[in-house]
């Protein structure tokens, strides 16, 4: 019985972590947006934004870094370097307007809250903060 509940436990908390879709993202960053402006919160809003924040700033420093490990792994085999830069936000972009641009990108383009969160995440920066 105790592998039971343990077997059905994995198994929600793996299809929950497939079923994160951009809606589930814009649900947890509008309540983010909302403490930065000052608004009332309890700690469940608390919490919903602090998935948010760690999510976004979590897929953007993430993708950054396995693109330079990309690009070292094939200079290290003798091969072209895979270029690992997509999109560029500059030193003074404060974590919060990271936030307000995937909130903007998911309100522009609601088609995309019915897929994976990460793919909003990606777009809105490479829209956004393209490489010239």
């Amino acid at each position: 019985m105790k592998y039971t509940v343990l077997a059905m436990l994995i198994f929600s908390i793996s299809a929950s972590a497939n079923a994160f879709s951009g809606a589930d993202l814009l649900a947890q960053c509008t309540k983010f947006v909302q403490i930065i402006e000052g608004e009332k919160t309890d700690l469940q809003h608390t919490l919903n934004a602090g998935l948010c924040g760690g999510y976004v700033l979590g897929v953007q420093e993430g993708f950054i870094a396995s693109s330079e490990l990309a690009a070292i792994a094939s200079e290290d085999k003798g091969l072209e370097p895979v270029t690992g830069r997509y999109w560029e936000i500059p030193a003074e972009v404060e974590a919060e307007n990271i936030v307000r641009i995937v909130v903007k990108y998911l309100k522009i383009n609601p088609d995309m809250q019915k897929k994976p969160a990460v793919l909003s995440v990606i777009n809105a920066l490479i829209q956004t903060y393209p490489i010239e």
